[in-house]
């Protein structure tokens, strides 16, 4: 998908090196920058800032002047110029779209013509761009559309720019995020969960191209947390520490912790099957892309909790797999990274956005 941060920050025509992949969420801003010599991918540094909170809510900023003074360590410790960005999904419009046969130059003003019917903002409020999905003359075209409130762009813009950083590209979340996990050329349907600290996000995508997004906020590895920690007494640091190291596994004398996490966990599965639903009602026998979703793959950074890929491929009637954020990138005979798999799945979207930063150095 085309930038949505172009029509705001022009492309460079020089890149002396690769982008790095800047992945912006509510509680923190966290990078990685790749080098592709010889076919081979190395990391070249990676980092992480906390942005303290209430600086961002939900994808919107809310103290611009914090979120700069952020952005500002992170480039001034790890000398960061060109980005390849994240787009906060909540704000995001994703939406499967049919529309008549037209000459292609003129798409994006027919499109602009029928979004108001879609989305609820004024066309002038919003950027937005697209996918062509599949497209014939007598059928007409079958589209997945992006779309943000002009104002969101604009905020990140100008704390970009206030912070010193050039954004080469602009993306949301989820198209970072396959291109991280899902391999290349694989164009099979996909459910991707990506579980985070505060909230869960659930992407329906087909190679890169997403076609479905939702985010739920009530599920997240604080709740597990925080349910450990009422439940057993304890403290929130030592509930934090039960929870990585021994979270769903099964054994009697862990039957209280089980029980604890089970609730959010069963939650989770719940939105699964959910989305799973709504996307089975709605694929048309009309359309080319009349798939079924296949698999289900789980990343974020708390989907190494012990036994939940376990636990979900029992309650569920979709392979459930952990999602690999170095599918796309290291052969592991050639280059071992500086990583863990625990931080890796952290830096899932840093990772996509990297590939893109890479690509874009070469286009």
């Amino acid at each position: 998908m085309a930038s949505l941060l172009s029509k705001f920050f022009p492309t460079p025509r020089y890149l002396s090196r690769p982008a790095a992949g800047l992945d912006i969420s509510d509680q923190s801003v966290k990078f990685i920058e790749l080098s592709h010599r010889k076919e081979v991918f190395k990391i070249v540094k990676f980092g992480e800032k906390a942005i303290p909170v209430g600086t961002i809510e939900s994808g919107v900023i809310k103290n611009e002047e914090q979120f700069v003074a952020t952005l500002k360590l992170l480039v001034a410790e790890h000398n960061l110029s060109d980005v390849v960005v994240s787009l906060p999904e909540e704000e995001a419009y994703i939406i499967r779209l049919d529309l008549p046969y037209v000459d292609l130059k003129e798409l994006r003003s027919s499109l602009e013509l029928q979004l108001e019917e879609h989305i609820p903002v004024p066309v002038a409020d919003i950027v937005f761009d697209y996918e062509v999905l599949s497209m014939d003359e007598h059928r007409g075209y079958d589209l997945s559309l992006s779309a943000f409130p002009r104002n969101i762009i604009e905020g990140y813009s100008r704390a970009l720019a206030a912070a010193g950083l050039i954004p080469v590209a602009s993306e949301i979340e989820a198209q970072a995020i396959s291109r991280s996990i899902v391999p290349a050329g694989n164009a099979h349907l996909t459910m991707i969960v990506d579980f985070g600290k505060t909230r869960t996000s659930f992407f329906i995508v087909t190679g890169e191209v997403v076609l479905f997004t939702a985010t739920a906020k009530h599920i997240g590895g604080e709740d597990i947390t925080k349910s450990v920690q009422k439940s057993l007494n304890l403290s929130y640091a030592e509930a934090e520490k039960l929870k990585i190291e021994r979270g769903l596994l099964s054994a009697k004398k862990q039957q209280e912790l089980f029980f604890a996490i089970l609730p959010i966990v069963s939650v989770l599965k719940d939105e699964i099957v959910k989305h799973f639903s709504w996307w089975e009602s709605r694929r048309g026998d009309d359309r080319e892309l009349n798939q079924a979703i296949e698999r289900v793959i789980v990343c974020g950074g708390q989907a190494t909790l012990p036994g939940l890929i376990d636990y979900l491929n029992l309650n569920l009637d979709l392979p459930v797999e952990l999602g690999n954020p170095w599918t796309n990138i290291f052969v592991f005979d050639r280059y071992i990274p500086p990583i863990n798999l625990n931080q890796s799945l952290r830096y899932t979207t840093s990772l996509g956005l990297a590939l893109r930063g890479i690509s874009t150095e070469h286009d």
